[in-house]
């Protein structure tokens, strides 16, 4: 008995301090980028078929920033440079994607969420993009650990998602014309958070 005592509450207290961004958050997303402080918005997106009802259990976020990196060319101009995150118009710089997450409480694998896809671009992916919006570099996930998204809630009536991820990218080296920076060829994202309402889109 002492010992279910113990599993129950030790349990308990990882559900009480479970992780998730404040309510005044300025991002609906943030994260450690290979250690480094990283944030932007994102965009939860359902795609439901057009005379469907709304039963379609999975969802895409798209997660945009314009923070700077090492090799981004910007144009001459007088005032510093400031990143927003994306809130509002932006030129994104990177942008980070998972596909097919299910729509319900609970941890997927990138692994296995990247394997439901039915075209190749649906597969976690991490971007950087040039000022005009060209891809300088992309990262894929090939396995490494960690490769993991988790939705912590989802309010069905505010359609507000939220929850955590943990992946390791590795570059794409097939990418021509790909950028050559001091950028790591493995990309970690860790710690990371987000809350955002969910788009329902109609497509054909």
């Amino acid at each position: 008995m002492v010992r279910w005592t113990i599993i129950v509450a030790v349990f308990c207290v990882g559900c009480a301090t479970q992780r998730k961004l404040p309510p005044d958050m300025v991002f609906n997303t943030t994260a450690l980028r290979n250690d480094s402080t990283w944030f932007g918005t994102a965009r939860a997106i359902r795609l439901l078929p057009i005379g469907s009802p709304d039963s379609v259990r999975q969802f895409n976020i798209h997660i945009a920033t314009d923070i700077l990196f090492p090799g981004r060319d910007m144009p001459d101009s007088a005032f510093p440079y400031t990143a927003t995150g994306c809130k509002g118009d932006c030129r994104q710089s990177q942008i980070l994607s998972f596909y097919n997450i299910p729509l319900k409480r609970g941890k997927s694998s990138i692994g296995k969420i990247d394997k439901k896809r039915t075209i190749e671009n649906e597969r976690t992916s991490y971007w950087l993009v040039g000022y005009s919006g060209g891809a300088y570099k992309r990262y894929l996930f090939k396995g490494r650990k960690p490769g993991w998204i988790r939705v912590t809630s989802y309010d069905k009536y505010s359609k507000v998602v939220e929850g955590r991820f943990a992946v390791r990218l590795d570059e794409d080296l097939s990418l021509t014309s790909r950028l050559i920076n001091e950028i790591k060829p493995v990309v970690k994202f860790s710690k990371g958070l987000f809350r955002v309402k969910l788009a329902d889109v109609k497509v054909e």
